[in-house]
């Protein structure tokens, strides 16, 4: 039996520290959850030697033996729905008896992504060195994220693999199911307003200057309102090089700034300060914390380390550091809802939702409730822009080709009038 100091919250809030005895951490983790506490911290204490205090050892955190990711949940080389099959699969194999070495051999050889297919076969190799499966996946950290790696590593000592690699296929499956539906109903209005650039272009470079130079040869004074519009077109034209020269390094000098620090910090900020679409960012990003900290917290993960590992998964450095000041505050004794309110970012609706699931004791519920809302309310709020996006495009094409209708008719009004 091993000795595990642990700080936890009781359904009245108050905060308990003290210690427990138990073969595993997750057993201590079971042990605690079944009195009601919420687990804030779990660490492990050495048994003393003859005439020594007790030492503390540090907690083995889910990510210490991967680097940070500091994009989505994960990376942009392997789809979601490609990694949410090799997890169902998995959790099948596995869940039926079929040693894990096997199982992931097997499922290696039939996936179709290149870069899943060569991970997996990489941590079939470092199980056969003797490896452990979360030491194995956290070397793909590209492709196997902070969240998935930490998981893994509970189910590994809590046993329950199959369950773990279930609820990771869930999660992905409904977050790709979101995103399919987003790329679906933005899909139509995308081709129109492709469309609409393409005619803009073959307008400005290839018919406007011709009719510039046929009117020019008529020798007769062009209304204002043509001489304004051949006058932007030419300056467009004559300029085409330098224009496009200038938005090419306008648009590298961006990407290259946001990827820096700072620079991926003002450009998440500038993200959710946006009008409408902030809001509708910030919802999309608090439906992915709220449902990969019900994961966590489901798992068995103590409250401190979902945080840390919740907060690389919301794709947004503003809520990163957020949760980790949360994170920080909790530590200290606050409680879960009221280090939430005293962010000043998590809206009204999370912070209640939280605090009735940290009184009941029914966090992770609680959590895939909010997820639940907040991705349907992203959903129809996409399709209602979407929606509105397509006649605003045409009315805007609409009002452009009269523009130019207009240019090119009212010179030709005018020359006939002169004729007459």
């Amino acid at each position: 039996m091993g000795v595990y100091s642990y700080i936890a919250k009781n359904k009245e809030g108050k905060e308990i520290r003290s210690n427990i005895e138990a073969s595993t951490r997750l057993e201590a983790l079971e042990s605690l959850r079944k009195k009601g506490l919420t687990v804030v911290d779990l660490f492990g204490i050495e048994h003393p030697a003859a005439g020594t205090a007790p030492r503390k050892v540090a907690a083995k955190p889910a990510t210490s033996n991967q680097p940070k990711v500091k994009s989505s949940f994960f990376s942009a080389k392997v789809k979601m729905g490609d990694l949410a099959i090799f997890c169902r699969q998995l959790a099948i194999s596995v869940n039926a008896g079929v040693p894990l070495r096997d199982a992931l051999d097997t499922i290696g050889e039939e996936l179709e992504q290149p870069a899943l297919r060569l991970a997996v076969k990489d941590v079939v190799a470092k199980l056969n060195d003797g490896k452990n499966f979360s030491d194995a996946v956290a070397c793909h950290p590209k492709i196997f994220n902070v969240m998935f790696c930490g998981l893994i590593r509970v189910a590994e000592e809590s046993g329950k693999l199959p369950g773990t690699l279930r609820q990771l296929a869930e999660y992905l499956e409904r977050t790709d199911k979101l995103q399919r539906r987003i790329k679906a109903m933005a899909a139509y209005p995308m081709f129109i307003g492709i469309f609409f650039v393409v005619v803009c272009m073959i307008m400005t470079l290839f018919i406007l200057p011709q009719f510039t130079d046929i009117f020019g040869g008529f020798g007769a004074k062009l209304p204002i309102f043509t001489t304004v519009v051949f006058g932007i077109n030419n300056f467009f034209v004559d300029h085409i090089i330098e224009i496009f020269a200038g938005v090419i390094i306008l648009t590298t000098v961006l990407v290259v700034y946001g990827r820096t620090q700072s620079g991926g910090y003002r450009k998440d900020k500038l993200k959710l300060q946006t009008p409408y679409a902030g809001d509708l960012i910030m919802k999309y990003v608090l439906a992915r914390f709220c449902r990969s900290l019900a994961i966590m917290v489901h798992s068995g993960v103590p409250i401190s380390t979902a945080m840390e590992i919740c907060s690389q998964a919301t794709g947004n450095r503003v809520l990163e550091r957020t949760v980790l000041a949360v994170r920080d505050r909790i530590l200290t004794g606050h409680g879960i809802a009221d280090s939430l309110a005293q962010s000043g970012i998590f809206p009204g609706l999370v912070v209640q939702m939280v605090g009735v699931g940290e009184d009941s004791g029914q966090l992770p519920e609680v959590l895939e409730k909010v997820a639940d809302l907040y991705e349907d309310q992203v959903e129809v709020s996409i399709m209602t822009t979407m929606a509105l996006f397509e006649p605003v495009i045409i009315c805007v094409f609409g009002a452009f080709v009269l523009i130019i209708v207009l240019a090119i008719y009212m010179p030709i009004f005018t020359v006939s009038s002169s004729v007459r």
